[in-house]
């Protein structure tokens, strides 16, 4: 994980997180999920921001948790803010800019040859 001080005018998207162990897992899956993570620390939560639009799949969180992860509910319950608009499904998180609509989300049998699964 890329950790840097913050930066004021910041243009970009994704969640705030709580600082959590489960957060530090979230942050990996985003950083796997996505080109260009920035991650500022600032003390009681981490602020994810990724250039435009920035992706989280369900799947890649439970590879990196080992677990099973609920879409939605486990990743609200650590993110009390975030940036730009987001769409959440059973699959994928997603957050954009606005005026930018994201790709539209990957149909389940497209999901199992994603990222070479």
């Amino acid at each position: 994980m890329s950790v840097e001080p913050p930066v004021l005018g910041s243009v970009g998207v994704g969640p705030v997180l709580l600082a959590t162990p489960l957060a530090l897992l979230v942050v990996a899956a985003i950083e796997a999920d996505n080109r260009d993570v920035v991650v500022h620390d600032e003390g009681a939560y981490l602020r994810v921001v990724v250039p435009e639009v920035c992706r989280l799949a369900r799947a890649t969180l439970e590879a990196a948790t080992g677990s099973p992860v609920q879409f939605p509910g486990e990743l609200e319950v650590i993110m009390p803010s975030f940036a730009g608009l987001m769409r959440l499904t059973e699959h994928e998180a997603v957050w954009w800019l606005a005026g930018d609509a994201p790709a539209a989300p990957l149909p389940d049998d497209a999901r199992s040859t994603e990222k070479g699964s």
